[in-house]
């Protein structure tokens, strides 16, 4: 049954070309788009899961580290931050607490080092994540430095994520230029890339005086003891201080990537849907051309015993191949096109999990089952003494021709009769030859 099966789709190789290659093609697609929400959503919510801070405090409406849409005055020297800063102080089971300034720049436009004739480099819009935190404590500073000085910037030195400085090409001991004042950039640091926008990092208080924060401050982090569970405390902190929002880091981390990915969703689904869509019209209409094609056949099969069920498991066969080869065909091209389109595009964030895989695996011996079900249903409807009938009419044509072929070569031609030349003959011949095939003479009127 298989032998059968691949004869019907290697005999028109172009026919299997394109079969395989709409496979693919839907397959790439499908890939390409779940890898892409792996790796956004792995970027996304990476920062506030890997950072070392248990407890997230805001201030009401605050959700996610993106918006950072908080504000919380923990240094005003009235009652309300002197009562906050001693409760927090005095809580058990608080390792450390400490500020984080968070602040949203879109479009900075930023002045880097000179070009190679002086000419100072200018005009570059990015958007940067702004992140001041407390250099003593550590809390929600970079994650890892990966090049440069290991030690917390002071003044005017920043702290840059990889990913910025690979997409403007910014490196260690350059010097930026961003609202009026200038920046030295001594380390890069991983796990900051928000894909849409990247990390910098810079000491607490010269973050508040640069954005003109006053007493002010975003978030709240804090870091508990070893045992000490966290959602007890975000529990019994809210109950405490009703102005104050409290998130684990779970929370937190879900939050972040809602705010991205909850807008990319929806067209993903439709993309998805498209591109599956694409695949099974594609191998559907090749498998139906394929058994249209291979009608008459398939009448003598049942005209001489074979079942229709054989006959719909060659079918499937076929669908199945060619959604096998389809599908190893489109996730070796998407591995070829993630080893390079993040070198072109750095928004190109890929992550492929083996369970993803699988589930595209499963997706396209879905796809390659639906296919069939057209070309499956065409053969039930095949009449077998009808194509039996024509397969004898179309032999008995066939033997004729056949025959008649054959003694057209093998047999002698008649004998045509030689005409005799006008220059061998003699005089009287050739006058008499021409008087018999040459026009006659007018006959002579009797005077």
């Amino acid at each position: 049954m298989l032998l059968v099966a691949r004869k019907n789709l290697f005999s028109e190789r172009t026919r299997l070309a394109i079969s395989v290659g709409g496979v693919a093609l839907s397959v790439l697609l499908i890939t390409l788009l779940l890898s892409l929400y792996r790796g956004w959503d792995e970027k996304v919510g990476g920062f506030v899961e890997d950072s070392d801070v248990d407890l997230w405090v805001a201030s009401e409406g605050a959700k996610d580290f993106l918006a950072a849409a908080s504000l919380l005055p923990i240094d005003d020297p009235g009652q309300s931050g002197q009562v906050t800063r001693k409760f927090l102080d005095d809580y058990p089971g608080m390792d450390t607490w400490s500020r984080l300034i968070v602040r949203q720049m879109e479009g900075v436009e930023v002045k880097g080092p000179p070009g190679p004739m002086g000419v100072e480099n200018i005009g570059k819009e990015m958007n940067l994540q702004f992140i001041g935190y407390e250099t003593d404590s550590g809390l929600g500073g970079p994650i890892e430095i990966v090049k440069g000085e290991d030690r917390a910037p002071a003044g005017n030195e920043v702290v840059i994520d990889e990913a910025l400085s690979k997409r403007y090409g910014i490196d260690v001991g350059d010097t930026l230029r961003a609202g009026r004042s200038d920046w030295t950039v001594i380390a890069k640091s991983s796990g900051g890339d928000f894909v849409a926008t990247q990390t910098v990092f810079v000491s607490h208080d010269v973050a508040r005086e640069a954005l003109q924060m006053g007493t002010a401050t975003t978030f709240i982090v804090i870091r508990l003891e070893p045992g000490i569970d966290a959602v007890e405390v975000a529990n019994d902190l809210e109950s405490r201080r009703e102005e104050l929002v409290v998130y684990t880091r779970e929370e937190f981390a879900a939050n972040t990537r809602e705010r991205i990915l909850s807008n990319v969703l929806p067209i993903l689904f439709v993309v998805l849907l498209l591109a599956f869509i694409v695949g099974l019209a594609v191998a559907g209409l090749t498998i139906y051309t394929a058994t249209v094609e291979k009608a008459r056949e398939y009448g003598i099969l049942k005209a001489v015993g074979f079942k229709n069920g054989y006959l719909f498991r060659a079918v499937l066969e076929q669908s199945l191949v060619t959604g096998i080869l389809g599908f190893a065909i489109g996730v070796g091209l998407t591995l070829v096109v993630s080893l390079f389109a993040s070198d072109l595009v750095p928004q190109f964030v890929t992550y492929t999990r083996p369970m993803d895989v699988l589930f595209i695996a499963a997706s396209t011996l879905v796809m390659s089952a639906i296919a069939a079900y057209i070309p499956v249903r065409r053969l039930a409807s095949i009449d077998h003494v009808a194509a039996f009938k024509a397969s004898r009419r179309w032999l008995r044509t066939a033997t004729r021709s056949w025959r008649w072929r054959v003694s057209a070569r093998f047999t002698a031609p008649a004998k045509r009769p030689r005409r005799r030349s006008i220059t061998s003959t003699s005089t009287p011949n050739r006058a008499r030859w021409w008087s018999s095939w040459g026009p006659r003479a007018p006959a002579r009127r009797r005077s």
